[in-house]
């Protein structure tokens, strides 16, 4: 049985370490917690950068959903110019008053002297905003630029933001457009408080970890708070399908909810921002905007497919007389019995809308000539059997009919619209409450 050898003379028992190795391995494990307390510490700036970030993504939101929304409205103000309108006081505020309703905001028209045409404004806040200061608004109605304007806050203590787009027609700029987007700007940072909070709740809370764990937490915390700042960001350019993903669990992880469910709320009203610009409010069908855009990508499909497009345009008769005899409200109501005529007679395929004025449109998709001519007869005998109320008065209607198909009558939209008027006006002159089409054989198609 063996026992212990002796140790061999020329192996050298252990030595103490010596103390400066000790120092040096102290002043590393010193340099060690150092920087693990200065990660934690850039947290909370890391929280304050990423809150103020967000902050500026959420007012870069409201600008250019503000922006959209003025622009759309100043459209269609210019578009009524162009068909030969002035810039009506009465007719103007009735529209102000009825878009109030609808966002929420004031609206103000000025024309090229800054003189108030139109506004919903109380009257203190629309004087001091035509006083222009800076000269921005002077400076869109002279180069047609659109601009957000932040009015400072006055006496009372009311600040505003506004966007400032031009109203245009074909001959130049014939005034502005004035929208107060302050409540829309506080809402969506308002709705954005949670989060900001919760990154700084989050920033502070990585500071209470353990120095052994603080390098790894370090690191994974922010990748998740670079992810969550790259997602507003990306939020903020306008893809409004970014969601925040992290990997950590707890506060962060809550953060990321908080801030997707932030996205899904700014989604949402951006939908119905969206919604309002191309729906008309009396009938609720879609605008002229929506119409061209539907004409162009329906005759997309149908060239693409090999298959017809039917274009129906229809204009109430003597409708001038009808406002005239039994009033506006009236006309209203005739209008918007014609938008339920066309919901309930028409395909689910098929698009129906409203241009502007007494005038209504239906693309039929997928339909030639002879078809779209049944279904606007159909349509043309449906609104001939209806009647409104109106103040114990039966108010009665009729409408005359232009229809068109692709590629029979034209290759484009503008030539499809322009026979459909010139079908339009055939049906007018020749007793109105008809249909007509433009002939075959017309030269040149």
């Amino acid at each position: 049985m063996m026992g212990f050898r002796r140790r061999p003379s020329n192996v050298q028992p252990p030595q103490p370490q010596p103390e400066a190795d000790r120092g040096r391995l102290a002043r590393v494990g010193t340099r060690l917690a150092v920087a693990f307390i200065l990660v934690a510490a850039l947290l909370p700036l890391i929280g304050l950068l990423a809150e103020r970030h967000q902050r500026t993504a959420v007012a870069r939101d409201a600008d250019i959903q503000a922006r959209r929304l003025a622009g759309v409205i100043a459209h269609e103000v210019g578009a009524e110019v162009e068909q030969g309108r002035a810039l009506d006081h009465e007719q103007l505020q009735r529209r102000l008053d009825e878009l109030r309703r609808h966002i929420g905001g004031d609206v103000e028209i000025l024309d090229l002297r800054r003189d108030i045409v139109a506004n919903t404004m109380p009257a203190a806040l629309a004087r001091r905003v035509v006083t222009d200061p800076e000269g921005r608004i002077a400076a869109t109605l002279r180069d047609g630029e659109i601009r957000t304007v932040n009015v400072s806050a006055d006496a009372a203590g009311e600040a505003m933001r506004l966007a400032v787009v031009p109203i245009r027609t074909p001959e130049g700029i014939v005034g502005a457009l004035l929208l107060d987007y302050t409540d829309l700007h506080a809402q969506l940072l308002n709705s954005s408080a949670p989060i900001r909070r919760s990154t700084l709740g989050a920033a502070m809370a990585g500071m209470a970890v353990s120095l052994a764990l603080a390098y790894l937490l370090s690191r994974g915390l922010i990748r998740d708070i670079r992810h969550l700042t790259f997602t507003a960001e990306q939020l903020a350019g306008g893809d409004y399908a970014a969601r925040a993903t992290v990997t950590s669990r707890g506060e962060l992880r809550q953060l990321a909810t908080a801030f997707n469910q932030m996205a899904d709320r700014i989604a949402e009203r951006r939908a119905e921002l969206t919604d309002l610009a191309v729906t008309d409010a009396l009938t609720e069908l879609p605008n002229r905007r929506h119409m061209r855009s539907s004409l162009t990508r329906e005759l997309q499909r149908a060239r693409r497919e090999g298959r017809p497009l039917g274009l129906v345009i229809l204009d109430l008769d003597h409708f001038k007389a009808v406002n005239d005899e039994y009033g506006h409200l009236a006309g209203d109501a005739v209008l918007r019995r014609v938008g339920e005529v066309l919901k309930r007679e028409l395909r689910s395929s098929d698009v129906a809308g409203r241009p502007g004025g007494e005038e209504f449109a239906v693309l039929l998709p997928d339909t030639g000539r002879d078809a779209a001519m049944a279904i606007a007869e159909r349509l043309r005998a449906a609104l001939a059997k209806e009647t409104v109320r109106h103040r114990d008065r039966t108010v009665t209607f009729t409408a005359s009919f232009g229809v068109v198909s692709f590629p029979d009558d034209g290759q484009d939209a503008e030539a499809l619209v322009q026979r459909a008027d010139d079908a339009l006006y055939a049906a007018k002159r020749a007793g109105r409450d008809q249909v007509q089409a433009p002939p075959v054989d017309r030269p040149g198609l």
